[in-house]
């Protein structure tokens, strides 16, 4: 275990020294996801919230908590999208490679990439959500206490979809089909503006293939409305959902390398 916890660290440095090396990244990080958020906020402001048909929508500090918790989970899981897209810079650069020749725990390079990706992307926007929430007052005083456990289960959650997305990025040397796929879609069916309680029947079969609309969910429960009980559905399909992965993960991960030790090629497609 200390030995895995060893790569894990050491890909995430890596991660910080290749990629946050400028202030100008750092701003980046915080203006775009809050330019995102007003756009989003400024879309359903003309309309008359009091007659949304959803009472996340029906006043301006229940939809600036909705749409502020949902961009938080969409931060955290777009940028690990994102995370994997940049797996062609390792191709460039040869450290590809250098990955899949050393001695280390494969899962565990992947998973500390992600874990990289993740803290340097979203630490600013999490500060800028808190700040937010006190700002509207859309969330009691007496719910913060659930924080750490929210917070936990966006880290676990965005972890494992990262890593299955730095694995599937492994396959191809434009993967760019896979950066759109993974992000318009996960923003509609996932919840992250529109609540999914009003979505027709055939969106919300789509919407449960996303881990990001139980995540949210979760989330939503225990932030908004303080009802752990509501949230221990989505506890149970989160964590079947999130092991399924871990484990499509390991079999794609055995596969890439397997055919990479067969051809010396890193390309599928």
């Amino acid at each position: 275990m200390a030995h895995m916890w060893q790569i894990v660290k050491a890909e995430i440095v890596k991660q910080h020294r290749n990629t946050f090396h400028s202030r100008l990244m750092y701003f980046s990080l915080l203006v775009w996801p809050i330019v995102i958020f007003l756009n989003a906020y400024y879309n359903v402001k003309p309309f008359d919230l009091s007659q949304s048909a959803s009472v996340e929508l029906s006043t301006v500090e229940s939809t600036v908590t909705f749409l502020i918790t949902g961009f938080l989970g969409y931060n955290c899981f777009w940028t690990l999208v994102e995370s994997a897209w940049l797996m062609s810079f390792e191709r460039r650069n040869g450290t590809l490679e250098m990955v899949f020749l050393s001695s280390g725990n494969r899962m565990a390079i992947i998973y500390g990439r992600s874990l990289g990706a993740l803290f340097e992307n979203i630490w600013m926007f999490v500060i800028f959500t808190i700040f937010v929430i006190l700002f509207v007052n859309g969330i009691p005083l007496a719910n913060l206490v659930y924080l750490p456990l929210v917070f936990l289960v966006l880290l676990l959650s965005a972890m494992v979809w990262g890593g299955l997305m730095n694995v599937i990025f492994l396959f191809s040397r434009d993967a760019s089909v896979f950066f759109n796929l993974f992000d318009e879609p996960m923003v509609l069916f996932a919840g992250v503006r529109i609540p999914t309680a009003v979505f027709p029947a055939w969106a919300r079969v789509v919407s449960v293939i996303f881990p990001l609309t139980h995540t949210l969910v979760i989330v939503r429960s225990l932030l908004i409305h303080g009802d752990f009980m509501q949230s221990l559905a989505s506890f149970c399909v989160v964590i079947a959902v999130n092991g399924v992965l871990v484990a499509v993960t390991s079999i794609l991960l055995g596969l890439a390398e397997r055919h990479i030790r067969r051809t010396g090629n890193f390309t599928f497609f």
